[in-house]
């Protein structure tokens, strides 16, 4: 997602604020709160201040590799009808839309390992935001199949890192390590779902919030920092 203020430069005494949101790339709720959470920070005016970092949690880790419709998974995994789910799907895709948000019952899920640990490279390079704000948003338009690494790969070249250290990666297990980081961080806060922002490392906020509950939190904090 772009900002009307990303090209802004922080000065040198700026306080800055450290944002760590734990999130999946298949969790509708994560693609909704992530963007509500980049809003009220745009909105605060502290888009240069903002040290806005993604992390790695897995909802279904035992997902197939091979994809499945969204319809398949969410019955089997909630015990509901396809019909509940079409119209939980449903419900889902009118916040999105009311929100800009391009959104497709029509996508596949698959287990999202790959995915994160590509993430994990992408934040070691300084590009986890727009790897993964891309690769979602691409996913939810029902533009591209993540779970295939070519179409990962792609993405990630797209936003700026390198295709063949990206290949390489996904060809044996690196950055597996740090995905498991990630999640032993999240189980020490206890987390059980996601979204899930850390402010400062030390104010937690669990859920897709509104952006004005995202806003006030970032108020506090920065009050506290001032």
């Amino acid at each position: 997602m772009s900002s009307a203020h990303a090209a802004e430069v922080p000065r040198a005494d700026t306080v800055r604020l450290r944002v760590d949101v734990w999130t999946d790339l298949g969790c509708p709720w994560c693609y909704l709160g992530i963007h509500r959470l980049r809003r009220a920070v745009d909105e605060a005016g502290l888009t240069a201040e903002t040290d806005l970092v993604p992390r790695s949690f897995e909802l279904d880790p035992g997902a197939p590799t091979e994809p499945v419709t969204i319809t398949e998974i969410v019955t089997r995994k909630h015990g509901v009808s396809p019909r509940e789910a079409l119209q939980a799907e449903a419900g889902i895709q009118k916040l999105a839309v009311a929100e800009g948000l391009p959104f497709t019952s029509d996508r596949p899920h698959a287990n999202s390992f790959d995915v994160q640990r590509v993430l994990q490279f992408a934040n070691r390079q300084g590009r986890g935001v727009d790897f993964f704000e891309t690769v979602q948003r691409r996913y939810f338009a029902g533009q591209i199949n993540p779970y295939e690494h070519n179409s990962l790969i792609a993405v990630a070249v797209e936003t700026g890192l390198d295709g063949d250290q990206v290949r390489g990666a996904l060809t044996g297990n690196a950055h597996s390590s740090d995905v498991r980081r990630d999640e032993d961080a999240g189980q020490q806060l206890g987390i059980t779902g996601v979204p899930f922002v850390l402010l400062d490392q030390r104010y937690t906020i669990a859920g897709a919030q509104s952006p004005e509950a995202y806003a006030r939190a970032i108020e506090q904090v920065m009050a506290q920092k001032r």
